[in-house]
């Protein structure tokens, strides 16, 4: 396992932790009216199921400073609100390194300092049919908080 671990590390130098939207055998869905997931500003554009509770949960938590969520909390909680409106799709938590899942949940960990950058993208694949999405650029917007 330690060799493992080591050749993560060389082959991947970052630390990722990712949240993706469903089951490798699912797909992910999109919400064509995210007001119910009552986000700041979606003035009722279209959005991923995912991205839209992900967001209502980081929210939450950071209007509710005294306590705040590990990544599994996070985890079940945006599961838990996807299975609450009828969403079928399960997310996922991955990560290029063995975590502790009972450690905060931070898009910034407390001890990353100086220039930060994100790169957000949002491909809707205009055109193919039947994977047209219509939600992923208004994601994008509302993630820029």
């Amino acid at each position: 396992m330690e060799d493992a671990i080591e050749q993560a590390k060389k082959t991947i130098p970052a630390e990722i932790h990712m949240i993706s939207g469903c089951r490798d055998e699912q797909t992910s869905a999109d919400v064509s009216n995210v007001n119910s997931f009552q986000l700041p500003d979606p003035a009722g554009r279209a959005g991923g199921a995912l991205t839209s509770a992900l967001l209502n949960v980081t929210y939450k938590d950071e209007e509710d400073t005294g306590k705040d969520l590990s990544f599994q909390e996070t985890l079940l909680r945006v599961r838990d609100q996807l299975k609450g409106k009828g969403f079928s799709q399960i997310p996922q938590l991955s990560s290029s390194r063995p975590m502790d899942i009972s450690k905060k949940f931070d898009i910034v960990p407390d001890n990353m300092h100086g220039t930060r950058r994100a790169v957000m993208i949002g491909i809707n694949y205009v055109g193919d049919n039947p994977g047209e999405l219509r939600g992923c650029h208004h994601d994008v917007l509302n993630m820029k908080k």
